[in-house]
């Protein structure tokens, strides 16, 4: 068959039976789940065993891309992984920009599916469709970067792209990132711990194949397009300028900058913090992703002075806020050294700053003492505080142990109610974005298969933008619960579709309009695509993942909730006294979906899906 768009192979290696198989793409997969984290929850739900221990070799780790990836569409240098994820023993997702994404493609695979674990540690390598398993004894324990510059040299293509983990992701952090081409993570849900449970330590990807399109004057000028609509929006030029920690001062106006474990919400020192500031004093360039012209990387140092730190890719909001304000970092040179070490070890910001601040509040409030510490004194603000728990973390190191669990297992470590101010969701840490600004955003982290996570952006339409492909042509009011369940529904829903074509959601941010993307997607395939079609792709995508959750035992009402501090009003800033009204949400919410009261997908839902088997599985015969 000729595939437009997809290479039409599949790449699965078994690490424990040392052995590498090329295997046919299946043409109805194509327009069932589209590709990326869609092709993965298929393969999940097909193979993956309930009731493993992520850290058991009969985990899978799928690499995958889209139709789009490696395209002239903007935002189309993705990589999507899914796994069962070791902080909620249900589904692991995450992504990366770079350039991983469209060599994997250009290598001639669509996807990767990587079982088993490795009798000693090794790396995979692959080019121009074949693929071989090669030793990696001599790169085992080196850094992020050392492990980069030691492949590219090896392997001879100095044009290739290494993903890859570092000590974190060998000493099993659960919440160690997958790094690709040094400093571009995937990093949440703990896929870079799957990897060294595998004793996998990198795969590296080279590739000259061309991707075929089906009409090609019609979808050069979708491109085209696309990249016009981007040069339109302003958001655009903040990206571009300041980058993602360009949004900082934004969200600290809004009240919605978390600090102090999500105490507050409002940091009087966030400039200190912000893009403007490490534009003005550490930046040295730009950098963008495979095909993307908005360029929201920070390439930054510190030249010199105690917090000394070479050239490299952040920090980004995520990390200026979780890494620094949530614990009242006031000190930049600290924060672009800290983003430096957690790249290098491989450890998801996000994570090990939310449990640095959660450690620091144990701390203040007696729970742990310099016994359990080893003698350090956590205080807030501290920058030697904080990038001494970065190293312990990556290395396991005494407390530095207990925090590699994640927040949820060290608070039940820890007890006497420290589970009172864990701030997780199903286990995954509670990202930059606290939902008492926005009420979509607490039902979106209440309900999002991988825990806490905010990338379906509900909440962008209360500050500056509006879709009117998908019926949103005002901006709402963002504490109120009007029509916020069906909003989270249809982002939710048009996300998968974003997640599956492996685009960058930015685009939507900057002003790609929907109907822009099916396009595009109609063009290089060759199908009659169209946005209602689109999106009941996204659906069955989500409720895919919703049945995966449910086999894993976290798919309940029960588990569709916030940490109690997200609940509790906050005492100022622009969100001040506000708390949303989950439960009513909800229960509207389940109704949209057509899920059941307790939150379970129903028969009639999944059929209506073309999901019969997985009815079948769920509800019997």
């Amino acid at each position: 068959m000729q595939w437009h768009g997809y290479m039409g192979k599949i790449l699965r290696v078994d690490l424990s039976k040392k052995k590498v198989v090329v295997e046919d793409l299946k043409p109805e997969w194509a327009k069932l789940y589209l590709g990326g984290a869609g092709f993965g929850a298929r393969i999940l739900w097909d193979e993956l065993k309930p009731g493993i221990d992520p850290f058991s070799p009969e985990n899978i780790l799928v690499a995958s891309t889209g139709p789009l990836t490696g395209t002239l569409v903007p935002g189309s240098g993705n990589i999507f992984y899914q796994f069962k994820s070791p902080l909620t023993n249900g589904w692991g997702e995450t992504r990366s920009g770079g350039k991983f994404g469209p060599l994997l493609k250009f290598a001639g695979f669509d996807l990767m599916i990587i079982t088993g674990k490795a009798d000693e540690p090794v790396y995979i390598y692959v080019e121009n469709g074949k693929a071989e398993i090669r030793s990696a004894k001599h790169i085992w324990g080196k850094t992020v970067h050392e492990t980069t510059d030691i492949l590219l040299e090896e392997v001879g293509r100095p044009e290739a792209s290494v993903a890859c983990i570092g000590p974190a992701g060998e000493k099993l952090v659960r919440f160690a990132c997958i790094m690709n081409d040094y400093d571009r993570a995937a990093g949440r849900c703990g896929g870079g711990a799957i990897m060294g449970s595998k004793n996998l330590k990198a795969i590296v990807v080279f590739g000259e194949k061309e991707i075929t399109v089906a009409d090609p004057d019609k979808f050069f000028e979708a491109a085209l397009e696309a990249h016009e609509a981007m040069k339109k929006y302003v958001f655009k030029d903040l990206l571009g300028n300041l980058g993602t920690i360009g949004l900082v001062n934004a969200l600290n106006a809004a009240g919605a900058l978390p600090t102090m474990n999500f105490k507050t919400c409002f940091f009087p020192e966030a400039d200190k913090m912000s893009g403007e500031t490490l534009a003005e004093k550490y930046l040295i360039k730009r950098r963008a992703c495979f095909g993307c012209s908005i360029g929201c990387g920070r390439y930054s140092w510190v030249p010199g002075g105690k917090y000394a730190t070479p050239p490299h890719e952040g920090p980004e909001y995520e990390t200026a806020d979780m890494i620094g304000v949530q614990s009242l970092l006031q000190d930049l040179d600290a924060l672009v050294r800290a983003n430096y070490l957690c790249n290098n070890y491989g450890l998801d910001t996000i994570s090990t700053g939310n449990v640095i601040a959660f450690a620091i509040e144990a701390f203040q409030r007696g729970y742990i003492t310099t016994e359990d510490t080893g003698g350090l004194k956590l205080r807030w603000g501290d920058p030697d505080v904080i990038l001494t728990l970065i190293d312990m973390i990556a290395k396991r190191e005494g407390f530095g142990n207990v925090l590699a669990e994640g927040v949820k297992r060290a608070a039940e470590k820890i007890g006497k109610g420290a589970e009172e101010f864990a701030c997780h969701v199903k286990g995954l840490e509670v990202p930059a974005h606290d939902p008492r600004a926005f009420a979509s955003l607490a039902l979106q982290y209440a309900t999002m298969p991988r825990g806490a996570c905010h990338t379906a952006f509900a909440y962008v339409l209360k500050r500056n933008l509006t879709i009117p492909d998908l019926g949103f042509n005002k901006i709402m009011d963002r504490f109120s619960i009007e029509n916020k369940p069906l909003m989270v529904k249809i982002m939710q829903d048009f996300m998968s579709t974003i997640d599956a074509l492996t685009l960058c959601k930015f685009l939507i941010l900057v002003g790609i309009p929907p109907s822009l993307i099916v396009q595009g997607l109609s063009a290089i395939t060759g199908w009659d695509a169209n946005l209602k079609w689109l999106l009941e792709a996204g659906e069955r995508i989500f409720n895919l993942k919703r049945a995966f959750n449910v086999k894993c035992g976290i798919g309940e009402r029960k588990y569709d909730k916030l940490p109690k501090r997200l609940l509790s009003p906050l005492p100022e800033g622009g969100a001040k006294g506000y708390v949303p009204d989950l439960i009513s949400m909800t229960d509207e919410y389940y109704k949209l979906r057509g899920w059941t009261k307790e939150g379970i997908p129903t028969r009639e839902k999944l059929i209506n899906l073309g999901l019969k088997d997985v009815a079948r599985n769920l509800w019997g015969e």
